[in-house]
């Protein structure tokens, strides 16, 4: 863990840093193995094992190393390695920041072991769902009914804006529903009309993402939440927060539902990390129950 700790400082300190914009490009990953080749070449790591240098290659960091007669990979190294970024706080930011990791074992000119590690390798999220929660009376819910499952270690907090109910929190990661009045009553049929008039999904996207700058929209499609018609789309944009420029992508469904409109909205960093919260974006959508059409 000491070794882990002294090797990747360099490497944690400007990591960290680009985490608040976007992903590293591919210059800074190797003015990164730079810094840390020119820090650590040369560095006794004990047993056996000595560091010989640092390069990139496109989005890898390679790391060298010269081992001594004595040294043998064990069967397990690459588990270990992972296991160590994970417990160290590395593996977050080197698959927020798309940076894979090869470990190259020298004796010599022979090399005695390579171990390649994908940055989706370090990922650490393991979400399953939680107990489901309802609404039903919150006075920020205007009458709607809805049931929801949240993930069982976010953390669930109450809305801070007028129509925000419920907002579900892990780390810069946010999944929020937002409940408005519609204009008028709409039945499930007149829904599906109403999502065939791009005048009117335009309006509704325009509000939706408001809230960022240079937005831009990445997909949209028709589906159904628990059998209400929705417009489900996909935006990235930029916001400022203290001084800092961060560039964030949204997941959202706008479920029309009778005389209300529920924005179901997940948001997070435009980086590699967004490939994985918009499974659990979609499992949350999913588990979402309007419980009054049941009951007859």
């Amino acid at each position: 863990m000491q070794i882990l700790k002294h090797l990747f400082f360099f490497s944690l300190v400007l990591i960290k840093f680009s985490s608040f914009s976007q992903s590293l490009s591919e210059n800074e990953i190797k003015q990164l193995a730079q810094k840390i080749n020119n820090e650590m070449r040369g560095m006794d790591m004990g047993k056996g094992l000595k560091v010989r240098g640092c390069f990139a290659f496109g989005r890898t960091l390679v790391y060298q190393y010269d081992v001594d007669d004595n040294w043998y990979p064990t069967d397990n190294m690459k588990e270990n390695l992972i296991s160590n970024f994970k417990e160290a706080g590395y593996a977050e930011v080197f698959f927020n920041n798309d940076v894979n990791a090869d470990f190259h074992y020298y004796s010599g000119n022979s090399l005695r072991k390579k171990i390649s590690i994908k940055s989706g390798e370090f990922s650490g999220f393991n979400f399953g769902l939680g107990d489901f929660i309802s609404i039903d009376g919150h006075p920020k819910a205007k009458g709607v009914n809805l049931r929801i499952k949240p993930p069982g270690n976010w953390e669930i907090k109450e809305g801070d804006r007028p129509n925000i109910v419920k907002k579900f929190l892990y780390q810069n990661n946010s999944y929020m529903i937002i409940i408005k009045d519609n204009y008028t009553f709409l039945s499930r049929n007149e829904a599906k009309q109403l999502l065939d008039d791009k005048v009117v999904i335009n309006e509704f996207l325009t509000e939706a993402t408001s809230f960022l700058k240079n937005t831009e929209i990445l997909n949209q499609s028709i589906v159904s939440v628990d059998k209400y018609p929705a417009l489900v789309f996909t935006f990235k944009g930029w916001m400022e927060r203290s001084g800092i420029n961060m560039e964030l992508i949204s997941k959202n469904w706008i479920i029309f539902y009778e005389d209300k409109v529920v924005f179901l909205q997940g948001t997070g960093l435009a980086n590699t990390e967004f490939k994985k919260m918009e499974s659990i974006y979609n499992l949350i959508t999913n588990s979402v129950i309007f419980p009054e059409q049941y009951n007859y």
